[in-house]
């Protein structure tokens, strides 16, 4: 039997990131340019330890990837613009500096974007994983043997990524929320925590409380099928809940959810809904 050329090892051994850049690309109808970018980081960030980050972002349904795709272009950017922060499309508040998806997978947290602001070192890693792997093995068509000539000048600096928007599906917060089509079934990709631990306290306005069945359809339709139970409130005959806890099948999701906020509110069938992180010490029912 003929051994594999240099070429087929090195897609059987990167296929997780081919995967996910078709995906990307076809899928999600991202930039193939940009995303090679975004997959290069990545590549460097698993290199410095954060270990096995792909492949859990690759399980995520559609439009949670896409949230990690925003963060992921918002460091390559402080990369590529040093000291410009503001100049490279940051809010004023700074809320878009934050991290809140890709430190859900990091082994070690990041405090946000301006991690990385002038540290030429970062830049060289990110590029080498984008010249030996991005290159050579993210390529839109199926054929993964050709390589491009103009290396030198993409690897100059990537203007082109900085400035392609990614595609993405209407803000959760939106007053109105029908199927996600492009969210796929959830896998979770590790033993599930207790789920005192992977939980959001969710409260209704008085007089208007929110059927379990209706919180479920609405988080699942939204991030793909990502709740594994709503618990709410027993109450006495008569009365009405005011709140209840919403059980994720994984942590990682409490952060995507919140929108790296303490707190969110959302909008199901006219009626309001808070959602915090859980803190174990209310009464609720399982019935």
């Amino acid at each position: 039997m003929a051994s594999l050329t240099t070429m087929e090892k090195l897609v059987l051994f990167h296929k997780i990131e081919i995967d996910l850049f078709h995906r990307l690309v076809h899928d999600l109808a991202q930039d193939p340019a940009t995303m090679r970018w975004v997959i290069a980081f990545w590549l460097w960030l698993e290199s410095s330890g954060h270990h096995d980050l792909i492949r859990r972002v690759a399980a995520l349904p559609g439009p949670v990837v896409l949230r990690f795709v925003e963060e992921a272009i918002a460091c390559l950017r402080s990369l590529a613009r040093p000291g410009q922060g503001a100049a490279a499309g940051y809010a004023a508040d700074g809320r878009e500096r934050h991290l809140p998806c890709t430190n859900a997978l990091l082994a070690k947290p990041i405090d946000d974007v301006g991690y990385f602001e002038g540290r030429r070192e970062v830049f060289d890693g990110v590029a080498h994983q984008y010249k030996s792997v991005c290159l050579v093995v993210c390529n839109v068509s199926s054929s993964t043997t050709s390589v491009p000539s103009n290396i030198g000048t993409v690897l100059s600096a990537p203007p082109m990524m900085i400035s392609s928007p990614v595609r993405t599906t209407p803000s959760p917060r939106a007053a109105s929320f029908p199927l996600n089509p492009m969210a796929s079934p959830w896998i979770p990709v590790q033993t599930p925590l207790p789920d005192d631990y992977r939980s959001l306290f969710i409260t209704f306005s008085r007089g208007y409380p929110i059927s379990r069945e209706d919180i479920m359809e609405f988080f699942n339709s939204v991030y793909g099928p990502c709740v594994e139970a709503v618990m709410i409130e027993k109450v006495a005959p008569g009365q009405l809940p005011v709140y209840g806890r919403v059980v994720l099948r994984c942590a990682a999701m409490i952060p995507l959810v919140l929108d790296g906020q303490q707190t969110a509110k959302f909008q199901i069938k006219g009626k309001h809904l808070w959602a915090r992180i859980y803190v174990p010490s209310s009464r609720l029912s399982d019935a």
